[in-house]
């Protein structure tokens, strides 16, 4: 276990810290809130709370995220196709971060992908579009839960994140922290403005 600053307070979390390599992210988190929140995969029992949480998210945030619609027979229909996941974190029952995980890419974009030189798989690839509520962004949350997701996948069949539908080259907060995760830049195109194609290759255990 880590030492931290003394102004961290209590630790609930259900993700043990020795799963989480790192460690820097971890302490910042601890240096801005008093709870670690829980990071878990998404279940269909979470079905109402996400609505909730998706209903609380601010004009511009909405603006970025969207695999799906808000609405819960929306999210019932999404996930009910099986290449669906997602992964969350939540605070006291509420839901303050979710980044979902579709196997495979999307099939309207693969000729853009493969146009930079891609060898698409849809075994292997996996497409990725995170999300964290207004009042937890720039706190590393969304950072803490990438690496649980990642940790989590380390030893499947994905290999490579491909970002759902790109990144808005004008968000340059997202730009920043997909580089920071280390995310590689694919190339650039056009639609409702100029976006990025980013992808991530995970690295696996053993």
């Amino acid at each position: 276990m880590p030492s931290f600053s003394p102004v961290c307070f209590q630790l609930s979390c259900a993700v043990p810290l020795t799963t989480i390599s790192d460690k820097k992210t971890v302490k910042k988190i601890f240096l801005c809130i008093k709870k670690l929140p829980v990071i878990r995969k998404f279940d269909t029992g979470d079905q109402e709370q996400l609505v909730t949480y998706l209903a609380a998210l601010g004009k511009e945030t909405r603006s970025y995220f969207g695999p799906h619609p808000f609405d819960i027979n929306s999210l019932i229909l999404f996930y009910q196709d099986p290449k669906n996941t997602a992964y969350i974190a939540t605070e006291e029952n509420r839901i303050v971060a979710y980044a979902i995980l579709r196997q495979g890419f999307l099939q309207h974009d693969a000729p853009r992908l493969s146009s930079y030189g891609l060898d698409l798989d849809p075994d292997t690839d996996a497409s990725f579009a995170p999300s964290v509520a207004d009042d937890w962004q720039g706190r590393g949350l969304g950072r803490l839960l990438f690496t649980y997701m990642i940790n989590d996948l380390s030893n499947g069949k994905v290999t490579r994140l491909i970002l759902w539908g790109g990144v808005q080259t004008g968000n340059q907060r997202a730009v920043h922290y997909y580089q920071q995760l280390g995310f590689r830049t694919l190339g650039y195109f056009e639609y409702h403005g100029w976006n990025a194609d980013m992808v991530y290759e995970i690295p696996q255990k053993g």
